[in-house]
């Protein structure tokens, strides 16, 4: 019989018992548990967080990870490949939730929410905040990343009445909402910073994306200009976005991913009061176990009649 061996924080492992009839689902809280049961594994449920590469030893060909995550850069592929490992990602699981969240930082933002909360707790009524407050229809919104998660952003941003740019390494594969001078190659991003008001990040992890906005493009950008980051944080150089918020050179920034993770004690990106901090929550929602067990138990079944895997990677 299958075993399948889970390793995340969350109760993925018991909402898979009973799915299926011939799978035997084995959780692991720790490391070293996953590191014990991995050689006697058929498949292994793990997020990127807690990835380590000492799993791969413990990996024999056919047997099959499946990411939590949309993303896969921390995952060694390459050896996959020369070990014959399958991996799956869970792309398109987290569209909506991500999108939804992108939306939601730059409406704390735009419309000063955590000023207003902090206030809310000192039971300090005060309204001339409103005149800082930003209106979004009318505003230029570039979304940097066009897959799913990028267009379901640009959706909700042409909701929202704002002008929407987004950036695709191929537009002439773009079919979208957006009309084709819209969508611009990456050759073209720095070319339309200096129009953009919002600057959406849900581009994949890769060696042309590793420290994407660095100072160069920080500088590009308006000083009215706010930054959301909801793909992965090393696409940002986080001491040249310090910078910028300390001189007052870009306007804010909504951040759910962060280069190191959990994001330090001492960050300064933790005290700014233009700056929007969660903890890489950003695809999660409270369907979200249930969404990925679907996806999961989809491709379970395409794995056991030997059919071609949702989302392979390799």
């Amino acid at each position: 019989m299958p075993s399948v061996l889970v390793h995340h924080d969350l109760p993925i492992a018991k909402r898979l018992e009973g799915r299926r009839d011939d799978l035997t689902v084995v959780p692991a809280s720790n490391r070293d548990e996953a590191l014990e049961a991995l050689p006697q594994a058929d498949v292994f449920v793990v997020n990127p967080t807690n990835w380590t590469d000492d799993y791969v030893s413990r990996l024999t060909a056919g047997d099959w990870v499946q990411a939590t995550s949309a993303g896969y850069a921390r995952f060694p592929v390459s050896e996959f490949r020369d070990q014959g490992v399958i991996l799956t990602n869970a792309s398109g699981n987290y569209d909506a939730a991500v999108a939804d969240h992108a939306m939601s930082l730059l409406l704390a933002l735009s419309r000063r929410l955590p000023a207003f909360v902090d206030r809310q707790r000192r039971r300090e009524w005060g309204r001339e905040l409103g005149g800082d407050l930003v209106d979004l229809a009318g505003r230029t919104l570039t979304v940097c990343g066009l897959g799913n998660i990028g267009e379901a952003v640009a959706r909700r941003a042409l909701a929202f009445e704002m002008d929407v740019y987004g950036v695709k390494r191929d537009p002439a594969d773009y079919d979208g909402h957006l009309s084709a001078d819209r969508v611009l190659s990456p050759e073209r991003f720095q070319s339309i910073l200096e129009d953009t008001d919002v600057l959406v990040l849900t581009v994949p992890l890769t060696d042309d994306t590793h420290g994407l906005v660095d100072r160069d493009v920080l500088e590009a950008l308006p000083e009215s200009a706010f930054l959301v980051n909801v793909a992965r944080g090393e696409i940002v150089d986080e001491r040249a976005l310090i910078d910028a918020l300390e001189a007052g050179t870009i306007a804010g920034a909504g951040l759910d991913v962060f280069a190191a993770e959990p994001l330090s004690e001492d960050s300064p990106l933790w005290a700014f009061d233009e700056t929007v901090v969660t903890p890489h929550v950003a695809g999660r929602s409270e369907s979200f176990v249930d969404r990925f067990v679907d996806l999961f138990v989809r491709n379970y079944d395409r794995w056991r009649a030997g059919e071609p895997l949702e989302n392979q990677i390799c």
